[in-house]
């Protein structure tokens, strides 16, 4: 049975806040570069492809290697990152709706962060709002043929949209190395109308259900004169269960425990690489990792990713960034048509990016990045949804840009 739990007092006010800040900051959908977690937050981190671990240059470093704050003078950051994708599925096999043809959907997806860097005394504090992750579609017609005849054409939209607040602390150590720390606390909102495991759509017909969750990371970084290095691990982001989807989902939508290491060196004094290691592992997380038929998910396998960056400082005001990353995508080749409705196989991601220093107290950012059409189709080999819809082909493309703009006092 469904709860009817309506908070009240205090509670309902922490909880209309945390709802208010996710309309304003993610108004539409959000859509993901690795898994469901998005490409960037910030024009400085896609400008070389999110790599720079070991490479601070803003304050969303709070969320991406807190320890790194160490070498950031005080700031304020915002970001509007914009995301332009497409998604092509053409429905196959006994299962798959062929009366409409290719399913196509696509849009123009705006979302917005801030965060800031403050060094005290011992130590420095930052954090700030962010969006992570995020994905969704929303097809004209059904994915699968009973639900375009039975079900109001059905099996078409889902969406899922996570805010994420973080508070992070760094310390530096007289030998030269940082540790940082980092609380996340997050609200989770998630819609579908997706074919449950009794081949209806699920009962709550796409509307918005909410979950909040927490986790934390721990991060450490040291820098040479021309060199440096830094690691961050993410904890397990625990969720909520979705309430109203029990039907659809049989466990809460955890984020996964993640490890991001790399280096940075200077080739010159004006020029650094950076190159990154990162590691999701979806396969521990019930509703991504197990199949549907044995623990109600999606199948999915970790992911492994590179992330190479160069910057060029062009004199004292204007910095070149370019950047190539490559993540294997966590859906498998017998997984395609039941990832019909989050078709997150983004693998390669180019990208490149500029900021300018007005003055010492302001600079404005800029960065654009593509993901190249990637297609996978499905092999039937798998499950019984598997082998009802082989020869389900899902391809996607995107293109990015992110403007930013930081204050410096």
């Amino acid at each position: 049975m469904v709860s009817k739990h309506r908070p009240t007092g205090n509670e309902g006010t922490f909880r209309s806040l945390f709802l208010w800040f996710m309309l304003v900051l993610c108004p539409t959908l959000s859509h993901a570069g690795e898994g469901v977690f998005l490409s960037c937050n910030d024009a400085l981190q896609l400008g070389r492809a999110s790599s720079g671990v070991a490479s601070p240059r803003s304050s969303y470093w709070s969320y991406m290697n807190p320890a790194a704050m160490v070498d950031l003078e005080r700031r304020f950051d915002v970001n509007l990152y914009n995301v332009y994708d497409r998604f092509k599925l053409k429905p196959r096999g006994l299962l798959g709706n062929r009366l409409d043809g290719t399913l196509v959907s696509e849009g123009l997806f705006p979302i917005a962060t801030a965060s800031m860097v403050w060094p005290l005394e011992t130590g420095v504090l930052g954090g700030g709002i962010f969006i992570p992750s995020g994905s969704g579609v929303e097809y004209p017609h059904s994915r699968n043929i009973l639900s375009r005849i039975f079900h109001g054409n059905g099996d078409r939209r889902m969406a899922l949209q996570h805010i994420r607040g973080v508070l992070s602390y760094a310390y530096a150590f007289d030998n030269g190395w940082a540790l940082g720390l980092g609380l996340h606390l997050s609200v989770t909102r998630f819609r579908a109308d997706h074919l449950t495991l009794s081949l209806a759509t699920a009962a709550y017909d796409n509307q918005w259900d909410t979950a909040y969750g927490a986790g934390f990371d721990v991060g450490v970084y040291r820098r040479w004169e021309r060199f440096a290095v830094g690691a961050n691990y993410t904890s397990r982001h625990w969720m909520e269960s979705m309430k109203k989807y029990g039907d659809l989902l049989s466990s809460p939508l955890d984020m996964p425990h993640s490890l991001q290491v790399g280096i940075a060196y200077k080739i010159r004094p004006t020029v650094e690489i950076t190159a990154d290691y990162r590691w999701l592992l979806w396969e521990e997380v019930k509703a991504y990792g197990s199949s549907i038929f044995n623990g109600g998910g999606f199948g999915w396998k970790d992911q492994h990713g590179l992330k190479l960056g160069v910057e060029w400082q062009v004199g004292e005001k204007w910095t070149l960034m370019a950047g190539y990353a490559y993540s294997n995508s966590p859906i498998r080749e017998n997984g395609v048509f039941l990832a019909g409705l989050a078709p997150v196989i983004f693998e390669h991601h180019l990208t490149a990016g500029l900021s300018y220093k007005i003055n010492e107290k302001h600079a404005v950012h800029v960065a654009f990045g593509g993901a190249p059409k990637h297609q996978l189709q499905e092999s039937g080999g798998g499950d019984l949804l598997s082998i009802l819809g082989r020869g389900t082909k899902v391809e996607v493309s995107a293109i990015s840009a992110a403007l930013g703009y930081s204050f410096f006092w």
